[in-house]
C-alpha cells in the first residue's frame, strides 16, 4: 500500500473501532490535499487551506485536517486524535468522503494534508 492508502486505511480503522462508517476515498479531495501539501511542503509553511475551495469542489460540508513533521501514518495519527479539533473531524459521524496528500519538503520535513466532506 501507498502512504495515503495506509492514511485512509488508519482513518477508517479508528472509526471501525467506534461504529461509525467506512469513509470513501474521494479523487477530488485526493487530488486537492495533494496539492496543498505539496504547496505546504514548497513552501516550508504549515497553513490550512480555504475551506471554500474544498466546498467548490461539490461538498456541502468540508473540514480538514493538516500537520507537520511526523515522520509515519503513526504518528500523524497521533498527533492528531491527541488535538480535539483534529480528533472531532476524523470522529464525525457527518463526513462521508476523504481525501489524503502527503509531501516532502526536502528538508526533512514531512506535510499531510487531510480533507473530509460530504457531496453536494
Amino acid at each position: 500500500m501507498t502512504i495515503i492508502e495506509d492514511l485512509v486505511a488508519a482513518h477508517n480503522e479508528i472509526r471501525e473501532g467506534r461504529n461509525l462508517t467506512t469513509l470513501v476515498s474521494n479523487p477530488l479531495l485526493t487530488t486537492f490535499a495533494q496539492q496543498w501539501a505539496e504547496t505546504m511542503a514548497g513552501n516550508q509553511r504549515l497553513r490550512h487551506s480555504n475551506m471554500r475551495d474544498i466546498s467548490a469542489l461539490g461538498f456541502k460540508r468540508v473540514g480538514e485536517n493538516i500537520a507537520m513533521g511526523a515522520g509515519t501514518v503513526e504518528a500523524v495519527m497521533r498527533m492528531w486524535m491527541r488535538s480535539p479539533g483534529h480528533r472531532r473531524n476524523i470522529l464525525s459521524p457527518g463526513f462521508t468522503d476523504i481525501g489524503c496528500g502527503y509531501a516532502d519538503s526536502g528538508n526533512g520535513r514531512s506535510y499531510w494534508c487531510v480533507c473530509f466532506g460530504v457531496p453536494k
